[in-house]
């Protein structure tokens, strides 16, 4: 039977509508008979007494309360660059760049608010902390010593923090579309290409897959030593609990095996562990059609014939993200991004069409 309770969300009646300033800039130009067009926009945007959920003490009897909690400024560039460098009765080629940029700032929060839980667990999530980007990546670390060295156990395993800290930054530095149409004739080949730059993700289903052993790089060393014993040849370089800086150039340093560097009290002992980089660049669709001569079409009842065929995420390179396509997010549509947990993964999907008129 469905269930029902009480919102522990409380409302405000002080509540204020949020505001935002913005002031853009741009330049747009045509040259060489539009065979060179360029739209740039420069924009700043200011937005105050923004309108967030705070969390409340449940010793209250509310869990969060809706409310202004501070001020949030936006830079960016958008560029739209076109170009034509082939243009003739039967040829033509032109592409379009699609540039943009973008930062967000946490410039202030209400008095007494340190940060502003967005989603996610305790660890890891995502919040807002003034000062910092929008949706910084929070969870816990590798506990580390005054000079930034990791401190280990005696078992040579490393130590996570009592408490989170800024382990990612989901956002990407650029984006960068590259659309190629090109026509031969009847013939037309359209190639959209995506680029990202930069951008951090918590990945459940890596990390899943690397501390059960079934990913390339878990089986990179041998896992059995030459006397038939289980090899213990992954290190991991810090200090131990004697001061012993335990690094490859020591002999005596402790080692580990494969399934405890990857295991759930080595690598993954920490948040920090799951962060991947999201860098990637990918062929987003090629599409590839045929618009048949009108002349084969004067003793039938079609207009127009078209004969098609296209292809989407036919191929992706992201180097700091192995086996899978960082394009994932567990929290959908909302105000937060940086955390995947076991989501699917992507579909390439190939097909043809036909397009007829009459």
């Amino acid at each position: 039977m469905g269930g029902f309770t009480y919102s522990n969300a409380a409302g405000n009646p002080n509540l204020k509508p949020e505001f935002t300033n913005s002031v853009e800039f741009g330049i747009d130009l045509g040259l060489f008979d539009n065979r060179i067009v360029l739209d740039l926009t420069k924009y700043t945007q200011n937005t105050t007494d923004v309108i967030f959920s705070v969390p409340n003490s449940p010793a209250a009897g509310i869990g969060s309360v809706i409310t202004n909690v501070g001020e949030l400024k936006t830079d960016g560039w958008e560029v739209a660059l076109t170009l034509v460098p082939v243009k003739t009765k039967s040829i033509s080629w032109s592409s379009t760049f699609n540039f943009t940029q973008f930062r967000s700032t946490v410039e202030k929060l209400a008095p007494g608010v340190q940060n502003i839980f967005l989603a996610g667990f305790t660890t890891p999530n995502i919040r807002l902390v003034e000062g910092d980007e929008y949706g910084q990546i929070y969870g816990t670390g590798y506990l580390t010593d005054a000079q930034g060295r990791m401190v280990l156990t005696a078992t040579g395993l490393p130590r996570p923090t009592a408490n989170v800290e800024k382990i990612g930054n989901p956002n990407p530095r650029y984006n960068l579309g590259i659309s190629n149409g090109i026509s031969v004739k009847n013939f037309n080949l359209n190639v959209l290409l995506d680029i990202r730059h930069g951008g951090d993700i918590y990945s459940r289903n890596i990390a899943d897959l690397q501390r059960n052993g079934v990913t390339a790089e878990t089986a990179e060393r041998d896992r059995v030593a030459a006397d038939g014993t289980v090899a213990k040849n992954y290190i991991f370089e810090g200090v131990l609990p004697d001061g012993t800086v335990n690094s490859e150039s020591n002999p005596n340093a402790v080692r580990v095996t494969a399934e405890q560097y990857f295991g759930n009290a080595g690598k993954f002992v920490a948040a920090k562990g799951f962060i991947y980089g999201t860098s990637w660049f990918r062929i987003r669709e090629v599409s590839l059609s045929y618009n048949v001569p009108k002349t084969f079409l004067d003793k039938t009842m079609f207009g127009n014939l078209e004969l098609g065929i296209f292809g989407r995420n036919l191929f992706l390179s992201a180097p700091d993200y192995p086996h899978l396509d960082p394009e994932q997010n567990a929290l959908g549509v909302s105000d937060a991004q940086g955390l995947e947990f076991n989501a699917l993964p992507q579909t390439r999907s190939v097909g043809a069409n036909i397009r007829l008129t009459f």
